[in-house]
């Protein structure tokens, strides 16, 4: 199977996803992301901010704020860059590139002085059982991810967990501990 392969293939199973269902599923991750010590003992967050066709992880964006964690979200830069800006409110996100929603303003977080407390929070259109993830195809979060060196986790639905995935060697791939799925 080719990446544009397992890309078609993950999209056929979140296009049949209701929004419902997309946010049980989100609800269902954040309840077991807020009992993991990555999340209790982060001071900073670092979360992409979901699309309508993605599990609706908003509780844990609410959450981070209320409870006096750093959050930050990506802005995309162009060709394959983006960078994270703190947030002091959701209502700074504004539609974007991709219909992303995106900090108009906000510092930008040097990921190099990251605290060592920070936690990303990874999407994916799938991943397989070994930890290779398979993103859209922009390498925004591939060039992230090989320079950052802080704790991880890939927000995956369990339904998007495949056997095995094609892999480029510049692809990301997540140790089984660092899979968050709703099941």
């Amino acid at each position: 199977m080719t990446k544009t392969e397992a890309r078609a293939a993950a999209r056929r199973i979140w296009r049949a996803q209701t929004k419902e269902e997309l946010r049980r599923m989100g609800q269902r991750m954040c309840t077991r992301l807020f009992v993991r010590a990555e999340w209790q003992q982060a001071g900073t967050i670092l979360s992409f901010v979901p699309l309508p066709t993605e599990p609706d992880i908003s509780p844990a964006l609410d959450r981070a704020l209320a409870e006096g964690k750093v959050l930050a979200v990506p802005r995309v830069l162009g060709e394959g860059r983006m960078e994270w800006v703190a947030l002091d409110s959701l209502d700074d996100l504004r539609p974007a590139a991709y219909g992303i929603r995106e900090p108009v303003s906000g510092p930008v977080l040097d990921p190099a002085a990251l605290p060592p407390d920070t936690l990303a929070l990874v999407p994916c259109l799938a991943a397989d059982r070994q930890g290779v993830r398979l993103g859209r195809g922009g390498g925004y979060y591939d060039r992230f991810l090989a320079q950052y060196k802080g704790r991880r986790l890939l927000v995956c639905p369990a339904a998007l967990l495949a056997e095995e995935l094609p892999r480029d060697p510049w692809d990301a791939v997540f140790a089984p501990e660092e899979l968050l799925t709703d099941r």
